[in-house]
């Protein structure tokens, strides 16, 4: 099978195969290391927010700034 090779736009990494769909808009397809890395950031932020710890908007903006490019 001949997997095709393509460029993840949050990463700007070259990947092969399977990639995920980016939790910050739905439709963005992103690398598979990338989708793990926003699952785990959802996660911890909604674990703050559980604790009642403020997370800083800078956070969240650092976040979504590759969607902007």
């Amino acid at each position: 099978m001949d997997k095709k090779i393509w460029k993840c736009p949050r990463c700007h990494n070259h990947t092969q195969g399977y990639g995920a769909t980016s939790r910050r808009d739905n439709k963005t397809m992103i690398c598979s290391c990338c989708g793990t890395e926003e699952a785990i950031f959802d996660f911890s932020v909604a674990e703050s927010k559980r604790k009642g710890e403020i997370i800083p908007t800078e956070t969240i903006q650092r976040e979504r700034s590759w969607l902007e490019v």
